[in-house]
């Protein structure tokens, strides 16, 4: 079946939009991806953990694409690989083929129903499954789609006592303790090859504007949910020069203990 602005949809046709994402957001993210400090060194780790991890994968699928903007990357890094995006919402998707083209094959689906059998090399949720409500049953449908000795990439949010007004204004469920979504992984079956913290040089500085945002809450102030976005340019070109030498470290070898965000690679036996 298709949605009405083409996209194959893979969801029931009488489900209606879901909740667990406000799709306004997508207008206003699109206008940082592509510069801000947070999401062009995420991507970089992703790339380059693609790379040492799966080099050769052919198939890769990446669930709740939103915008593209990963999904750029990947393609300008593996030219020769079949490229796959999901997403619940079409807004995102429209953005999504904006950005990436027809080179991409662009499917709106519910993460938790993925409807294929043993047919991606690599599978990739970043930032994804802490929206969702059920996440050990995307992993399950994740192992299932994946081929055997396939992979799985997944970056989540971190540490619990760092919940803040943000991860409510994104509409989070959890934010990970240290080790759960290892452990969920390997309840569906996978086995773990590498597991990082993410953004920990910028952590004090994430930390202090999360604080500062919760208390203006308190006071009254109605949150921009994407506040933390609007930096002036100077500062984040420092940002994204603290957060470049972190990827540097970290595919030098560095395992960090602490930070907002969390890497984990794993494959499918």
């Amino acid at each position: 079946m298709l949605h009405p602005d083409g996209f194959p949809r893979l969801i029931p046709g009488d489900a209606g939009e879901p909740s667990g994402f406000d799709p306004k957001l997508f207008d206003g993210l699109i206008k940082y991806e592509d510069s801000n400090f947070w999401f062009v060194n995420r991507a970089r780790l992703i790339v380059e953990l693609t790379r040492k991890y799966f080099p050769a994968a052919q198939r890769i699928f990446e669930i709740g694409c939103g915008t593209g903007h990963v999904l750029l990357a990947l393609r300008q890094s593996f030219p020769a690989a079949t490229l796959a995006g999901s997403d619940l919402y079409i807004r995102g998707l429209t953005l999504a083929r904006n950005r990436v083209g027809s080179s991409v094959v662009l499917v709106q689906m519910d993460a938790c129903n993925i409807p294929v059998i043993e047919q991606f090399d690599l599978i990739g949720a970043f930032d994804v499954i802490e929206h969702i409500a059920d996440d050990q049953r995307v992993l399950d449908q994740i192992y299932v789609a994946l081929k055997h000795n396939g992979g799985v990439l997944i970056t989540v949010p971190q540490h619990p006592r760092l919940w803040s007004q943000a991860d409510v204004d994104a509409h989070h469920h959890r934010r990970y303790r240290r080790g759960e979504l290892e452990e969920k992984l390997i309840k569906a079956g996978f086995k773990l090859l590498y597991s990082t913290s993410f953004n920990v040089l910028l952590a004090p500085f994430m930390i202090a504007s999360r604080v500062i945002r919760t208390r203006r809450v308190k006071q009254g102030v109605k949150p921009e949910p994407l506040s933390e976005l609007a930096i002036p340019s100077w500062l984040n070109v420092a940002f994204n020069m603290v957060l470049r030498l972190e990827v540097l470290l970290t595919l030098a070898g560095l395992r960090w203990p602490f930070g907002g965000s969390r890497f984990v690679v794993a494959r499918r036996p």
